[in-house]
């Protein structure tokens, strides 16, 4: 996947996580929001944490293509904003996951890195991105919707990255037409 990055849509770049994000990553995770939605794998992170899985488990996952735990950063400042993660990478599809720190919402960053996502799983051969959110998380599905993903199916108990069950909807879209403009 490290062929495609960084990948730059609208005012927002997703790239590779850096050891400079690490502080900002830790921070924005433990907003209250981002703890309830982001069913991200641990329960609190700390800058040391983070640096430890970009030398690891995020490394390992993008030299073998099968995790992408990406930044989201404004494109022209390169703060980190949030976090978008490729994971359940299949031969055709991948899930995709996100979430912003207080200071990057409001401003589309998220539509932004939901193409930018679409550019980078196309360029790795893929045709579709899933994604699911609870069901009262009124602004990961409106976020979804206006990135191109339709609802399929009803809701349904899934699992977590953070291996915690919950009640999920999911959504999905193709992802053939796109490149990334690196």
């Amino acid at each position: 996947m490290l062929d495609a990055l960084p990948c730059t849509e609208g005012q927002i770049r997703v790239r590779t996580l850096e050891y400079g994000d690490a502080a900002l990553f830790a921070r924005g995770s433990s907003d209250e929001s981002v703890k309830r939605n982001g069913h991200l794998p641990l329960s609190d992170y700390t800058e040391d944490v983070v640096r430890e899985q970009i030398d690891g488990d995020i490394a390992d996952g993008l030299a073998d293509g099968s995790l992408a735990v990406l930044a989201i950063a404004d494109a022209g400042s390169d703060e980190f904003l949030g976090s978008i993660v490729l994971f359940n990478v299949r031969a055709d599809s991948a899930e995709v996951g996100f979430w912003l720190a207080p200071w990057g919402r409001g401003r589309g960053a998220a539509r932004d890195a939901l193409s930018a996502a679409a550019r980078i799983a196309a360029h790795q051969g893929l045709t579709f991105l899933e994604a699911r959110t609870a069901p009262d998380n009124q602004a990961s599905r409106r976020t979804l919707l206006s990135a191109g993903y339709r609802q399929v199916g009803e809701p349904q108990t899934v699992t977590a990255p953070s291996g915690a069950a919950f009640t999920a909807l999911t959504f999905e879209r193709s992802v053939a037409e796109f490149r990334c403009n690196v």
